[in-house]
């Protein structure tokens, strides 16, 4: 693949409408070939026993995703052992697709930490990172021009932890996430406790 790809990692802890019309927004936008949903192993900047086994939120994904052409599950986070740090899943793309460009969406709510990450200072330069904004976040976007693309995507109020929330408290998640999720999630009990 000598094109453009994008990178969407995340906890998916469930994957959501949210996650997968700002996917598609993105893909439509930049003329994406191909948009890479990656769910993470051992993320270092979240922690917490709320976080669903990796088989759990990796199958939630391929079924929230299978009807999608333009949409691809890559599973490079978990089968990799320890934390999961966005400079090596960068790095295993650039030698899987050497020529293509490679754009790594993050939300607007990841630049404060930014610095934090390992490897920054390289990372933003093998990579062109595209941030998630809402039409409110125009003093960020001034801020930090340098970090790569910004681009407005869909305002969709639906949150991870708004579901599972909702899940705990007996009720419906129904349209917040794809039907074979929600039955997923129905099957198999999660997020009961």
């Amino acid at each position: 693949m000598s094109g453009r790809i994008g990178l969407f990692g995340g906890t998916f802890n469930p994957v959501h409408i949210g996650h997968l019309v700002v996917a598609q927004d993105i893909l439509n936008k930049l003329k994406l070939e191909k948009m890479y949903f990656i769910p993470c192993g051992t993320p270092p900047h979240k922690v917490g026993s709320d976080m669903l086994e990796a088989r759990h939120r990796q199958a939630m994904v391929k079924l929230a995703i299978r009807d999608n052409p333009g949409f691809t599950l890559s599973d490079v986070e978990l089968k990799r052992k320890g934390k999961s740090y966005s400079i090596d899943t960068v790095r295993h793309f650039k030698g899987k697709y050497p020529d293509a460009r490679i754009f790594f969406i993050i939300g607007a709510d990841i630049l404060p930490a930014l610095h934090t990450w390992k490897d920054i200072n390289i990372l933003i330069n093998e990579c062109e990172f595209v941030v998630m904004t809402r039409p409110e976040h125009d003093t960020i976007e001034k801020a930090v021009r340098n970090v790569g693309h910004f681009l407005n995507v869909r305002d969709v109020e639906v949150s991870s932890t708004e579901i599972r929330n909702l899940i705990r408290a007996g009720k419906s998640i129904h349209y917040m996430v794809p039907r074979e999720v929600e039955k997923y999630i129905a099957d198999e009990k999660l997020y009961k406790h």
